[in-house]
């Protein structure tokens, strides 16, 4: 196998995290180039060219052609950043673990075996939700309706559990945590909030800009 074949072979890898739709219309005169402008001799491709094909083929799939309205893009960034803050709350909960139980058993002792089951809890599910997040993130950045549906309903229920937390006294022996879940909680209100405004609306919904 030629030089040019091996660096071919590696490009059309490479390409190929690009959505099909879009391959099947500019990849070969994307591959003209890049053999074109390529060393001679080259035989791989190298990291930092690598990583711009594949930035922008993370772009693609991530973000659609159509334009997003101010309000949609506020909201992908901020549910990328509920993916941060709900990160920071499971690391608050896993370091002051000792000081909450700790709290608990000096105001309420029989209390203290359902707190480490709720941290516990909490633990296990922060991954699941940091995933919710960044998938919600995308959905909601490429315009899917029911993505809004989905936000609203994560949304409902973080804020029961923030009332429960409130109702069980948490503020008190948890300070710290529900600190961090109020960041999470606030986070959670402004991006529904802004995906339900009328502008983005007409973005998830196209045929209702329609005169």
């Amino acid at each position: 196998m030629s030089d040019t074949q091996s660096l071919e072979r590696v490009y059309r890898r490479i390409l190929a995290c690009y959505p099909r739709s879009f391959r099947a219309d500019s990849e070969d005169e994307i591959l003209t180039v890049l053999l074109a402008t390529a060393a001679e001799g080259q035989t791989w491709v190298g990291g930092a060219e690598a990583w711009d094909l594949i930035r922008g083929a993370l772009r693609m799939r991530l973000w659609p052609a159509a334009p997003r309205p101010r309000t949609v893009r506020a909201a992908v960034r901020l549910m990328l950043a509920g993916a941060a803050a709900e990160l920071a709350a499971m690391i608050t909960v896993a370091v002051t673990a000792g000081t909450v139980r700790a709290a608990v058993a000096a105001r309420y002792p029989a209390a203290v075996h359902g707190a480490t089951v709720n941290q516990v809890l909490v633990l296990a599910v922060a991954p699941v939700a940091i995933g919710l997040w960044l998938w919600l993130a995308w959905a909601n950045g490429r315009g899917e309706d029911w993505a809004r549906m989905v936000s609203g309903a994560c949304f409902g229920l973080l804020t029961l559990s923030v009332l429960g937390k409130l109702s069980e006294h948490a503020a008190t022996y948890a300070p710290a945590d529900m600190i961090a879940v109020a960041v999470v909680w606030a986070i959670g209100l402004v991006s529904v909030v802004l995906i339900f405004t009328p502008a983005a609306g007409r973005y998830y919904r196209p045929e209702l800009a329609q005169p």
